[in-house]
């Protein structure tokens, strides 16, 4: 058994997951409605909390927030593959995205159950966010919600 240092399983999770995705959307890929029939919670089980968790609200944890919706990293993974994305850019992406907050309950059940500039942000980013400038922060900002 190899012994690897925390960056390398960092960096193996990412790409794990790109290539559980990649083989995902290579099943569904001539799906006629084009939608993505996989849970959005599989990151839960490819990349451990360790290397994902950023911080904890300033109003306590005991509830884990994605700071970008799960099922909008899914969807974008699919779409990178249809665009002819390689895997190392989907890893890339998750890398850069795919977060986690300790947010209290409270919090969570407003980020999801508010509405935020016409949207609510269970399953979605601010309406003025976009993947080349947004910040992983975005949703949280809009909400008022602050780490330490």
């Amino acid at each position: 058994m190899g012994i690897f240092t925390s960056e390398q399983l960092r960096s193996r999770a990412f790409d794990r997951a790109a290539w559980v995705l990649r083989h995902y959307w290579e099943e569904q890929r001539d799906d006629a409605k084009g939608e993505a029939r996989v849970h959005s919670r599989l990151f839960d089980p490819l990349v451990p909390d360790c290397h994902i968790t950023i911080g904890t609200s300033k109003n306590g944890g005991g509830h884990k927030e994605h700071l970008v919706p799960c099922v909008v990293l899914r969807n974008r993974a699919f779409s990178m593959y249809r665009e002819g994305k390689s895997e190392k850019n989907v890893a890339e992406m998750l890398e850069k995205f795919l977060r986690i907050a300790k947010i209290s309950k409270a919090e969570a059940y407003y980020l999801d159950h508010g509405v935020f500039n016409g949207i609510k942000l269970k399953t979605a980013m601010p309406v003025y966010w976009n993947w080349d400038t947004g910040s992983v922060m975005a949703r949280l900002e809009a909400a008022g919600i602050e780490l330490v």
